[in-house]
């Protein structure tokens, strides 16, 4: 990366980042439960039959609240919440266009992906090359 982007490498903001993105999973996620019908009638949609289902998609959208506060508590203990959080924010917008091409979902439903997934995706993968840096560092100190 140039050095003009050392500063999304920096610990202080990659913490800052995952405590931003736990509370913004963890309001996503309430809304969700709260307001299982939102998104349907966000982009004109008729509203599923059993709005629980949306519910408890909401609940697992704010657990991942959660485990992005865990991250930030600790950024070199959990890479692994860190690597579902991605994964999550990688493949739903793979299931998205999927839904898309198979079902007719509208194309303007994308929106929820921007706020949902890609927005965070630079970060995710600025923790990956800060991890990854990290460790090296750690290899090669000397033990003794």
């Amino acid at each position: 990366m140039p050095d003009n982007d050392a500063w999304m490498l920096s610990e202080s903001f990659l913490r800052q980042m995952f405590r931003i993105a736990a509370v913004y999973n963890v309001c996503w996620g309430t809304v969700s439960v709260l307001f299982p019908n939102l998104f349907f009638d966000l982009f004109g949609l008729p509203r599923i039959n059993y709005p629980f289902v949306m519910s408890g998609l909401g609940m697992c959208i704010g657990l991942y609240g959660y485990g992005y506060w865990v991250v930030a508590g600790d950024l070199r203990r959990y890479p692994q919440l860190v690597v579902l959080g991605f994964l999550g924010k990688a493949l739903g917008p793979i299931g998205w266009f999927w839904t898309v091409r198979t079902t007719g979902l509208p194309l303007r439903t994308m929106w929820t992906n921007v706020f949902n997934d890609f927005i965070w995706l630079p970060f995710f993968i600025a923790y990956f090359i800060w991890y990854r840096r990290q460790a090296r560092a750690l290899s090669a100190t000397p033990r003794g």
